[in-house]
């Protein structure tokens, strides 16, 4: 999983994190999901707004999930994956923020 973190850090636009992360949720098979209850099995990346809303998601049903799961490992890494890839979200929305912050409103 470091390489995946490594790309999730890499990412420079929303629209690459959002690739990223797709692209790890289809190593991830049918039955390593499984575990995950029915509304978890099939992640789908469509923005960048999905990324915090699965990670909330997975991450509110780990604990259940690892107790099936054959390689929790793996579930754990899923999950982290997600973790990193919202905060690597909100650190590229900040120059947004900011810049917004420092218009000059006119008056």
């Amino acid at each position: 999983m470091k390489s995946w973190l490594e790309e999730i850090n890499h990412a420079t636009t929303e629209a690459e994190l959002v690739a990223t992360t797709r692209d790890l949720c289809s190593l991830f098979s049918p039955r390593e999901l499984a575990p995950f209850p029915e509304d978890c099995r099939v992640i789908r990346i469509d923005g960048s707004s999905d990324i915090p809303r699965w990670r909330e998601k997975l991450a509110r049903n780990l604990a259940a999930a690892r107790e099936k799961a054959e390689n929790a490992a793996k579930l754990d890494d899923l999950v982290s994956c997600f973790e990193q890839a919202s905060q690597r979200l909100g650190t590229l929305r900040e120059p947004v923020k900011a810049a917004r912050e420092d218009e000059v409103v006119p008056a």
